[in-house]
């Protein structure tokens, strides 16, 4: 792998190498900083989504070891500062009390109208991704298949399956973004089976 001069990720071949290379030492870096596994490798897929799809405006003239750890260190900071400011956010706008109860209650009408609207709009949300964005996720979501069976199912690599993931992932928390604490408490309720 080169690790220093001009680096042009001109092929798909060498980006997956560079991926192969420093996927796991990278999740390990986010991972000492988020404390949390699958928010480690999401922020390390989003590094190397954000690496590919500025493959040909890119120039990275050092070490792209210590340019790869300092973009997850960057993102893994920006997750733990934003995830500091929404909570805060959170516990200023909403009356914890009420809303609870209107979420948790099965019996009161408003909980069930938000229910259904955020359903309504998590479908919308699904339907706009790409066919095969689309497919990739619902096997995933609905089937509960693992990113190696699909990527046996539909006779492609792991690796593009996440890098659909991610152009998923990213796309619903975009257009979900303004419904994500409605989103939490209705998965929180689904999780506890109330």
């Amino acid at each position: 792998m080169q690790e220093s001069g001009d680096l042009r990720l001109n092929s798909l071949a060498t980006f997956e190498k560079l991926f192969d290379s420093y996927y796991s030492m990278l999740c390990l870096v986010a991972y000492d900083m988020v404390k949390s596994k699958h928010l480690a490798e999401e922020i390390v897929d989003d590094v190397f989504f954000n690496l590919w799809q500025k493959r040909n405006s890119i120039e990275i003239n050092k070490s792209i070891r210590a340019y790869l750890v300092r973009s997850v260190k960057n993102r893994s900071i920006n997750w733990l500062e934003q995830t500091k400011t929404e909570r805060l956010v959170m516990a200023n706008t909403y009356d914890v009390s009420l809303f609870d109860e209107i979420i948790w209650d099965n019996e009161y009408p408003l909980g069930n109208l938000l229910e259904k609207e955020l359903r309504k709009k998590i479908n919308e949300a699904v339907m706009t991704l790409p066919e095969h964005c689309r497919q990739i996720f619902l096997l995933n979501r609905n089937e509960d298949l693992t990113y190696e069976e699909i990527a046996d199912k539909l006779s492609i690599s792991v690796n593009t399956v996440k890098t659909q993931m991610k152009i998923a992932l990213a796309r619903l928390r975009e257009a979900l973004k303004d419904y994500l604490p409605l989103l939490l408490l209705l998965l929180l309720k689904n999780k506890e089976g109330l």
